[in-house]
C-alpha cells in the first residue's frame, strides 16, 4: 500500500511522520505509549494503534479535513491510494506546535479573567506552553477513541464518544506520578471561562463538526471533560464498565436525549447538568466569522437592534473580526436613532 512517509519511529505505536516533524513525532509517541499500556490493563483489551505526526503538505494527503484538527482513523485514511500500512488504528496528529487548537488558546489570553490566569499560574502553566499541553491532551484524546472502540463503546453521537474518550484521557492523566491532569485540567477550565461557543446544547453539537467554528468544539470537549473528571474520581473505571453494559445498541440507533437519560440512570445528575448547559450562553445576536467570510447570522431569542453582536472568528481572524464588529455597531446606532 502507497504511503507518504520516508521516516518511522518503532515501538508499541509505530510512528511515521513527515521530514522536520520528527521532535514532535517523539514527544507524542513517548507520551501515547505511557498511556497504552494504563488503558489496556484498565479496559483489558489489547490493541495495536499507529500515529502519524504530520505536516501541512501531508495532511491534505491523508485527510479531507483543515490541517491541525487531530483524528483516529479506524482503519485506511480518505486520500486516494494514500494510506498508513497495518493499521486498525491510526491517529493523525499535526507534526508541530501549531494549527487551528494551538492558535485558538493563544488568541483566548485576552479574553481570561484573572482568576483564571492565577489558577494557570498556581497550576504551573506558563500560557504561552498551554497550547502545547492542550494538543497533547488531543492526542490523548484520539489514542481513547481507539480504545473505546476495542473496549465495545460505540460512537454513537459526538458528545457520547467525545465524553468517553475524553473520561479515558483524564484516567490516564490521573494515574500519573507528576500529576499530567493538574495543568490540562487548569487549561480546560480556562478554555470554559474564555470561549465563548457558537451554541451549548449537546443536542445541536450531535450535527456539528469541528472544523465549523473550532473554539466552539473545543468548548464542548472542555466541559464535558470537566464532568468527565468529576465522575471518574468517583466511580473510576467502573462506571465505563456500568456504560458498556447499558448501550449494546450498534451505531446509529440512539440520539442525544437518550443517551443523556440513560447515562443519568446510570449517574444521577448527568441529565441536570447536560440541561444546565443551555444557560451558558449569552441570549443575543451572533455573528460567524470564518476565513474572512461570513457563513450566517444567527438571531438568538432577541431582537436584533437591541444587544450589541457577538463576532465569533476562526484563528487568525481576531483582527477582521473586530473590525467587522465596529462596522456593525456603527450600523446598529445609526438605525436606532429615532
Amino acid at each position: 500500500m502507497k504511503h507518504c512517509f520516508h521516516y518511522i519511529l518503532t515501538g508499541k505505536i509505530n510512528t511515521y511522520y513527515s521530514e522536520g516533524a520528527e521532535l514532535r513525532a517523539k514527544e507524542l509517541k513517548i507520551l501515547l505509549e505511557r498511556a497504552a499500556p494504563f488503558l489496556e490493563d484498565s479496559l483489558k483489551v489489547k490493541i495495536g494503534v499507529t500515529m502519524a505526526a504530520v505536516t501541512a503538505k501531508e495532511w491534505a494527503f491523508l485527510l479531507d479535513k483543515p490541517y491541525g484538527l487531530p483524528t483516529m482513523r479506524f482503519g485506511a485514511c480518505k486520500r486516494s491510494s494514500t494510506r498508513l500500512p497495518e493499521v486498525k488504528y491510526a491517529a493523525i496528529m499535526p507534526g508541530a506546535v501549531n494549527g487551528p487548537i494551538y492558535n485558538g488558546w493563544i488568541e483566548l489570553k485576552d479574553s481570561l479573567s484573572p482568576s483564571t490566569l492565577k489558577k494557570l499560574a498556581e497550576a504551573g502553566v506558563a500560557f504561552e506552553q498551554g497550547g502545547k499541553i492542550l494538543i497533547d491532551f488531543v492526542g490523548l484524546h484520539e489514542l481513547g477513541h481507539a480504545y473505546a472502540n476495542a473496549f465495545g463503546l460505540k460512537n454513537y453521537v459526538n458528545f457520547f464518544a467525545e465524553f468517553i474518550t475524553n473520561y479515558l484521557a483524564y484516567a490516564f492523566l490521573r494515574s500519573t506520578e507528576e500529576r499530567l491532569d493538574k495543568k490540562v485540567m487548569a487549561i480546560l477550565s480556562a478554555n470554559v471561562d474564555g470561549i465563548t461557543p457558537i451554541h451549548s446544547s449537546l443536542k445541536k453539537w450531535e450535527g456539528f463538526r469541528s472544523a465549523e467554528h473550532p473554539p466552539t468544539e473545543t468548548w464542548y470537549n472542555s466541559i464535558i471533560t470537566l464532568k468527565a473528571a468529576e465522575i471518574y474520581e468517583q466511580r473510576g473505571f467502573e462506571f465505563l464498565y456500568a456504560v458498556r453494559k447499558a448501550f449494546p445498541e450498534e451505531e446509529g440507533k440512539l440520539n442525544t436525549e437518550t443517551i443523556i437519560a440513560r447515562l443519568d440512570s446510570i449517574h444521577p445528575g448527568i441529565f441536570k447538568w447536560s440541561e444546565n448547559l443551555s444557560k451558558k450562553i449569552p441570549q443575543n445576536t451572533s455573528l460567524i466569522i470564518h476565513d474572512s467570510t461570513l457563513l450566517k447570522v444567527k438571531a438568538l431569542n432577541t431582537p436584533f437592534l437591541k444587544k450589541d453582536i457577538d463576532v465569533y472568528y476562526s484563528a487568525g481572524y481576531k483582527k477582521r473580526g473586530k473590525k467587522v464588529q465596529s462596522l456593525i455597531q456603527d450600523a446598529m446606532r445609526f438605525y436606532r436613532k429615532p
